[in-house]
């Protein structure tokens, strides 16, 4: 006997569907929009619990921690209270990413709106500008002739653009998707709420033979005619 793919009603269920697996079963454009661009799939790829929210904020922090050693080694030296402040940032960095990335999750669950796929031409730019010109204002001397203001300003600018790419993708797209993919892991349907996913098509396809068995008894009922036309010749 064959092992049961999907949760059985009764006692014999032994292995759940995966959700990848339950995912062929919706329509064209649910899958499109749960499976997302290239950098969600990138994260579908990998089980829901290493892709949660927090953690995806969190990576993205260490990313952009990892990007500020050189400048700010380039321009305080390698030092240890170098090191020990360039620790100090990446951390608060890394705890805010996964903070704002758990966050997310909790208003995706709360307002439940589909995910959002971003202009990947206006975000992907955005922490490399960010990151230049962070660089440029670190190691060179465009600062000391400009005003204070300014100057600030600037390290307002580029450090925004720099993290907050990262939160508002987790935000906008991969916390409202992951929030779907695991109501499709636990087997409900992420989208209404209330019907598990193989078994609706288990009921479409019962009214499928249901259907087919009413044909076949409308056949044996009414035959065609063409036993009494041939007798007529």
């Amino acid at each position: 006997m064959n092992t049961p793919k999907t949760i059985g009603v009764g006692q014999g269920a032994k292995r759940p569907m995966d959700w990848r697996e339950r995912l062929s079963e919706l329509p064209p454009e649910q899958r499109l929009l749960l499976q997302g661009g290239s950098l969600s799939q990138r994260f579908t790829r990998h089980s829901l619990g290493l892709t949660h929210p927090a953690l995806v904020g969190g990576f993205y922090g260490l990313l952009i921690s990892v990007t500020l050693l050189l400048p700010m080694g380039y321009q305080k030296g390698f030092s240890e209270d170098t090191l020990r402040a360039w620790a100090f940032i990446g951390i608060l960095i890394i705890l805010m990413g996964a903070i704002i990335g758990h966050f997310s999750l909790i208003v995706s669950k709360l307002i439940r709106r589909p995910p959002v796929s971003l202009p990947r031409s206006l975000v992907y730019p955005l922490p490399f500008i960010g990151l230049t010109l962070f660089t440029v204002m670190l190691v060179t001397d465009i600062e000391d002739g400009r005003g204070d203001l300014i100057s600030d300003w600037a390290h307002y600018l580029s450090m925004i653009l720099m993290l907050a790419p990262g939160p508002v993708y987790v935000h906008m797209s991969w916390a409202p998707r992951w929030r779907l993919l695991c109501r499709l892991e636990e087997g409900l349907d992420p989208f209404d709420g209330a019907v598990p996913v193989s078994l609706r098509a288990e009921e479409e396809s019962l009214n499928g033979d249901v259907d087919m068995d009413q044909a076949i008894e409308d056949l044996n009922e009414d035959p065609p005619l063409l036993n009494g036309a041939d007798s007529e010749e």
